[in-house]
């Protein structure tokens, strides 16, 4: 195989792997949708006395479970997890919260005796919950603990790994007002106008909006919230001039942290996607469409939920209008193309995202075998490359002919073929148990969201 070791067990039986870790080791464990990274990272964890430390902007939030791929309560009872069930569905936690609160664990985690962040409004939080997953793992309050940041949302990781981006923290006054403005002109479906109303700040900021693809509400928003608060806070006004410049500070690695980074990368892209078709039709089997009309009937689905990917499609299909037999099979046909094609457009752009930067190792993941096969390799390699030294690490990392290389190259070179793929259906075929059970629920799921739109429309008219 192409860019792998002879043997990723024998990895661990390497003499590098007697060693010991070095002091501020810290893991980033990355990866498109369904290559394994939960249980990589709990084998981890098992292994080297390690807590999860959750790079998830959805897993953040409690109420959410189904369509975030949480895991479940067995699951985090035996492998503890920082920074999942944190926010409330009415907030907004986003990735400059996200990455104080790891930075926070972080650091507790590798010295327990370490002061709380004054910058970090929920920083006695973040070490409250560190004392109590120390103690669900069994572990002495006092020990070191290697931190394991899994995780698929790029833009959490990039934040920690490689620094904040160039860009200030919006008051809360401002977001408010953009929130209300942003919406008015959503509600007449105008993003022409909202995108020249947030140009009349300045240059900056028309450079910026005319970059977005498509109608981008939210960044658009991101971006008026920005420049209320440069206009209303003239102390800050001159950070205006040092915006979207694309330099970035305070990575991991100025704190001191030995970090490595890697990406499991499949082997094989075309039965990948396969698994992606299957896991998306197990969420929806599992009770995806009833986990999503009750979140939004009782108004409890975080906004950044409802933007995710399963939610978000759950939601459109929810929206629409009953029709007969023929129409609502069609239409819950429609919705699982739908919510397949986006999650393995998404799992593209994670690999390319990653196979860009150059400080992530990939570690090949071989499909052909079972799954605890190649959950024990990929944790073997993992291991190995933890316990080498860090000019052994940048060795391969930065080779040309390393094994990781050749996994990004394959990877590259397996996407030009994927054109040919063709969508299946592996568990929702027409006329199985499964469907008709699936597709009677969605009916319910639609008619239950359409009797609550009804007393609004009947109190407006």
């Amino acid at each position: 195989m192409i860019g792998q070791p002879k043997s990723l067990l024998s990895l661990s039986m390497s003499s590098s792997n007697n060693s010991k870790l070095s002091k501020n080791l810290v893991v980033i464990l990355a990866g498109p949708t369904a290559t394994g990274k939960s249980d990589v990272a709990a084998r981890l964890c098992a292994e080297e006395n390690g807590i999860i430390v959750s790079a998830d902007s959805v897993q953040a939030y409690r109420g959410v479970q189904i369509g975030a791929n949480k895991p479940s309560n067995l699951e985090l009872e035996k492998t503890p997890h920082l920074l999942i069930d944190v926010a409330d569905c009415t907030q907004n936690y986003n990735a400059a919260e996200w990455r104080a609160d790891a930075r926070t664990a972080i650091q507790v985690l590798l010295d327990p005796k370490t002061d709380a962040d004054d910058t970090n409004p929920r920083a006695n939080d973040v070490i409250a919950s560190v004392r109590s997953a120390r103690d669900a793992k069994g572990c002495n309050q006092d020990d070191a603990i290697l931190p394991i940041v899994c995780g698929g949302t790029m833009m959490y990781i990039q934040w920690l790994v490689h620094g904040a981006p160039d860009t200030m923290r919006p008051s809360a006054e401002a977001s408010e007002q953009a929130k209300k403005t942003i919406s008015n002109f959503q509600k007449k479906d105008d993003f022409q106008a909202a995108k020249d109303h947030v140009s009349s700040f300045g240059q900056v900021f028309k450079a910026r909006v005319e970059g977005f693809c498509g109608d981008d509400w939210y960044r658009l928003r991101r971006t008026l919230e920005v420049a209320l608060t440069a206009q209303t806070e003239v102390d800050k006004a001159w950070i205006v001039e040092t915006l979207y410049t694309g330099e970035r500070n305070g990575g991991l690695e100025s704190f001191g942290c030995d970090v490595r980074c890697f990406f499991l990368c499949p082997d094989d892209r075309m039965g990948h996607t396969k698994i992606i078709d299957r896991r998306c039709e197990e969420m929806v089997i599992k009770g995806l469409l009833k986990e999503t009309a009750e979140l939004s009937l009782t108004e409890q689905m975080p906004e950044m939920a409802a933007r995710a990917i399963g939610y978000r499609q759950t939601l459109d299909y929810l929206s629409k209008e009953l029709r007969d037999n023929k129409d609502s099979s069609d239409e819950f046909d429609s919705f699982i193309n739908d919510f397949t094609t986006a999650t393995r457009r998404y799992a593209k752009k994670q690999m390319s995202w990653f196979r860009k930067d150059k400080d992530f190792m990939f570690i090949p993941v071989s499909l052909s075998t079972i799954k605890a096969t190649r959950v024990e390799e990929a944790a073997a390699m993992i291991r190995h490359y933890c316990r080498v030294s860090r000019d052994e690490f940048e060795k391969e990392l930065y080779s040309s002919d390393s094994s990781s290389s050749m996994a990004k190259k394959r990877n590259e070179e397996q996407g030009k073929g994927m054109k040919l793929y063709q969508f299946e259906r592996h568990i929702l075929k027409a006329g199985s148990e499964e469907y008709d059970e699936c597709l009677s629920q969605a009916i319910q799921c639609q008619k239950r969201m359409q009797k609550s739109k009804k007393p609004k429309l009947e109190a407006s008219s």
